[in-house]
């Protein structure tokens, strides 16, 4: 699945509103694993955009998630600062990185738009300008045979959550469990 020179780095972000730009990454976590093991990982969380604003129907589903929330903006630090840090942090783990996430169509955009807007560029791009990720629903849909609206996370069978702690809208919380999810499917193929 991957060499020996790659590592795969598993992302959850929370954020105000599902559009990047207009609304703002609220935190940040990723997970760096190898196929049997967490090697490192990363949490930090992010001070709102300038002239971004909260999404209206984001808002409403945070307010019935208080303690995530307050979580997701406490100590929030400047975005190009946490940007830098977590470019560093994955240049640093000496590995072609490749990026992971349910579902990719959202962490990935946050995360390369705030790469390239506050960082050195995105890690995640080959020579080529290739981008390197992995999304585990469509992941687990193409395992499962299922529909992609069946691949969802709360429809996922126990064989494949064992070990993964509760989704608690934390984002360090929710990467770890993410990497699990990822380490069982390996693990999985694997054996057959």
């Amino acid at each position: 699945m991957i060499t020996d020179s790659q590592i795969f780095i598993v992302v959850d972000i929370e954020a105000d509103g599902p559009a990047v730009g207009l609304n703002s990454m609220l935190s940040l976590a990723a997970v760096a694993t190898t196929t049997d093991k967490e090697v490192s990982h990363f949490y930090r969380k992010i001070t709102p955009l300038p002239g971004a604003s909260a999404d209206p129907g984001t808002t409403l589903w945070w307010k019935e998630h208080p303690d995530a929330w307050k979580e997701a903006t406490s100590d929030s630090e400047e975005p190009e600062r946490v940007m830098v840090d977590f470019f560093r942090w994955v240049i640093e783990l000496g590995r072609e990185p490749i990026f992971v996430s349910n579902p990719t169509s959202l962490d990935y955009t946050f995360v390369s738009w705030y790469l390239f807007r506050f960082a050195q560029g995105n890690p995640f791009k080959n020579e080529k300008n290739s981008i390197r990720a992995l999304d585990l629903k469509s992941y687990v849909a193409g395992k499962y045979s299922l529909t992609f609206d069946k691949a969802r996370r709360v429809y996922w069978p126990e064989e494949l959550i064992k070990g993964m702690p509760n989704h608690t809208h934390n984002a360090l919380d929710d990467a770890k469990g993410y990497a699990v999810v990822l380490r069982n499917l390996i693990a999985m193929r694997d054996k057959s």
